[in-house]
């Protein structure tokens, strides 16, 4: 074996042992999306490919007979086929990262895909009359007349390229610049020189090369973007929480411990533990999102209730019926509605007077949770303006609900009759039964 057939051997093989160290980074990596996962997947595997054709030419090199003769032009035709599509490929990518929700639909992409086309055509033709390149019966390579009009498809997707990433520099992170940059610039270099100094694979090495680069800057932008978004939602899960606890229903609660420090102590320093509890349990979600005992919010909703019944007294009645506890809930999701239908229930009817109903059911496939109230009730089509943060608020226990655990909020109300919300529960593990009251 030549020295220039060695040190392609040698850039192969490193090519390949790269190529699959990015493959398994990147079925690792916990932050990627999974469009990009899918595209590195298909991207390192198209990769590997085109570089193991090239190691199966440079092995059999100088080997002569038929069947080594037609593996040597599988070989080339492979490698030339694949180092084709990764261009393409990143096409694509790029336009999805600058926004491009189908880029099936765009020009740019089209272009590409049309000359990524026209050179599998004119290699497939190459088959046949071999004027592009040839293999002869004594397994030696040589180019032929037409080469160059072979590398001009591929020359002008990488200079669409080099537009669409012009075009789009504003759109991408600066992460993402410098992958695309590097993944563009640096082949199409060692290409337009190997075009005219064909010898040892520098395409080879610096598509691998460039690659796992452009790699390590998109695992670089995905790890900053993934964290920025857990700081998103933590902060608007801060802030639902906090929009959770009215104003005013602070405000009443302590102005009432205020009044019972000096009208009846005892009473007071037990409001002061409902409304220590109260909070703890708003401030204690944000450390978890995974659901909790049944009895545990049932602790947070009965210190809830404590503070109203100091504030209203007699008007405000509470039942329940509770024919299971052993479960677990999403946290916050039963409060709201509770306070939903102390607000806008109870005290929005003509007596300002009603009782809030608590109810748990459990079936063989699901367990049902129940806050009824026997209010003013409403039609869902014509929600009226002050209700909108009722509104706001049913929609965020639907969320927690579905993420959570794949449950289900119902609402049913009726004009004059009063309103029902339902929680619905998957049942995954046998409920005990605890029928009776709180």
């Amino acid at each position: 074996m030549g020295t220039v057939h060695l040190i392609n051997l040698i850039f192969a093989a490193a090519g390949a042992v790269l190529g699959i160290l990015g493959l398994i980074q990147t079925l690792v990596c916990r932050y990627l999306d999974k469009e990009t996962r899918i595209f590195f997947i298909a991207f390192f595997g198209i990769l590997e490919g085109y570089v193991l054709f090239i190691m199966t030419r440079e092995i059999i090199h100088g080997f002569t007979g038929t069947k080594w003769v037609t593996l040597s032009r599988i070989a080339f035709f492979g490698q030339a086929l694949l180092s084709s599509v990764l261009a393409v490929l990143i096409t694509g990518f790029m336009l999805y990262q600058s926004g491009e929700k189908d880029i099936t639909k765009s020009n740019s992409f089209r272009i590409s895909f049309t000359l990524w086309l026209l050179y599998a055509g004119i290699l497939i033709s190459n088959l046949f009359h071999g004027q592009i390149y040839s293999v002869n019966e004594n397994n030696g390579y040589s180019r032929g007349p037409y080469f160059p009009l072979l590398m001009v498809p591929p020359v002008l997707i990488m200079i669409l390229n080099l537009y669409i990433l012009w075009e789009n520099r504003h759109k991408l992170s600066v992460n993402q610049k410098r992958a695309f940059a590097i993944y563009v610039i640096v082949p199409m270099a060692a290409m337009l020189v190997q075009m005219w100094s064909f010898g040892v694979h520098l395409i080879v090495i610096s598509s691998v090369t460039a690659a796992i680069f452009m790699f390590s800057y998109i695992i670089a932008d995905q790890t900053e973007r993934y964290y920025i978004r857990e700081m998103e939602n933590h902060r608007l899960k801060v802030d639902i929480l906090l929009a959770q606890i009215q104003p005013h229903f602070l405000f009443n609660s302590l102005t009432i411990i205020k009044l019972l420090c000096r009208k009846d102590p005892a009473k007071a320093e037990a409001a002061v533990a409902d409304f220590t509890a109260y909070l703890r349990r708003h401030m204690e979600s944000l450390q978890s999102d995974l659901p909790i005992p049944f009895e545990e919010e049932m602790k947070h909703v009965q210190a809830y209730l404590n503070l109203q019944k100091l504030r209203f007294g007699d008007e405000l009645n509470v039942a329940y019926d509770l024919e299971v506890k052993d479960f677990r809930i999403p946290t916050l999701t039963l409060q709201p509605l509770v306070e939903n239908a102390v607000t806008y229930g109870v005290r929005r009817s003509e007596s300002g007077c009603g009782t809030v109903t608590i109810r748990s059911r459990s079936f063989p496939d699901r367990v049902e949770v129940c806050v009824e109230d026997d209010g003013p009730g409403f039609i869902r089509e014509t929600l009226p303006d002050d209700k909108e943060r009722s509104h706001i608020g049913l929609q965020n226990v639907r969320e927690r609900l579905i993420q959570q655990c794949g449950g289900e909020l119902l609402i049913d109300s009726t004009p004059g009759k009063g309103t029902k919300v339902t929680i619905i529960l998957p049942s995954k593990t046998e409920m005990r039964s605890t029928k009776g009251l709180v």
